[in-house]
């Protein structure tokens, strides 16, 4: 599943083809996605301006002239990319076609993404109820206050949207093996200064990411239809039984909510 970084990369990708447009067309080609899409409702912002392409945890959304937006997800496979000749690709689901004569398609093969229109004043508690983006944060002290009475895995913390949005299965492993603290850890036996440290290497662990644009390790392909290069950067993750990296021992899978966990033994506690 795309993540934070994988998002924002596609977001600066297909930002700059996007602000300040008009919209032109739009044309649903299968609406059967997470949220079924509302194809008379979308008629709505036919002439309307995306004034701002932005981003919150793992949602892209384009805020209109008229104060609604319209919010997207990845889902597990999905690709957002802009086409001057629009040619259409199997699992192309939703097309919005501008003033440039450019096309920005949402294509999804798995089918568990999102495009959905939110009118103004309407509320969509899947996108409002998400906890503040990582990269926002200054230091643990948020985190640590929303965990300390939590007797919830760190892991599991981690992956919690509602305490704090984007940090998916493969950068919450990374974030805890550099930090040094293991994912089977409470949060209650989390201290402030560990909060603090979780906070520091998820900003540099996702702006490394983001950098290298984004993981790819099975399908996920940017606005440029190339793959992310992180994963030459992984210390753990997808990295059973070989070396750590930092001590040499042996990396470590374990299954925690169903999810794949990726750690060092020695160097986490």
């Amino acid at each position: 599943m795309p993540e934070l970084p994988e998002v924002e990369t596609t977001k600066r990708g297909v930002e700059p083809f996007l602000k300040n447009k008009i919209i032109k067309k739009i044309e649903v080609r299968n609406s059967s996605l997470r949220v079924p899409v509302n194809k008379t409702k979308l008629k709505k912002i036919i002439n309307k301006k995306i004034i701002e392409v932005g981003r919150k945890g793992k949602y892209i959304f384009l805020q209109l002239n008229d104060e609604s937006k319209i919010i997207i997800h990845l889902g597990m496979s999905g690709t957002l990319r802009v086409h001057n000749k629009f040619q259409k690709l199997k699992h192309d689901h939703v097309i919005l076609k501008l003033e440039t004569g450019q096309s920005l398609i949402f294509n999804d093969t798995r089918r568990f993404g999102l495009f959905h229109l939110v009118l103004k004043n309407e509320e969509f508690s899947m996108f409002e109820n998400n906890g503040p983006d990582p990269l926002s944060q200054k230091d643990g002290k948020y985190f640590y206050n929303k965990i300390k009475n939590s007797r919830s895995t760190l892991k599991a913390l981690l992956l919690n949207n509602k305490i704090i949005s984007g940090i998916g299965n493969i950068y919450a492993s990374e974030i805890l093996f550099l930090s040094k603290l293991s994912p089977k850890k409470r949060g209650n036996k989390v201290t402030k200064i560990q909060c603090d440290e979780i906070i520091k290497f998820s900003k540099i662990v996702l702006n490394r990411a983001i950098k290298f644009g984004g993981t790819t390790l099975n399908d996920y392909h940017n606005a440029e239809n190339k793959p992310g290069y992180f994963k030459i950067k992984l210390f753990v993750y997808d990295r059973e039984g070989e070396d750590c990296k930092e001590c040499k021992s042996k990396i470590f899978q374990i299954r925690q909510n169903n999810r794949s966990t990726y750690f060092c033994k020695n160097c986490q506690s």
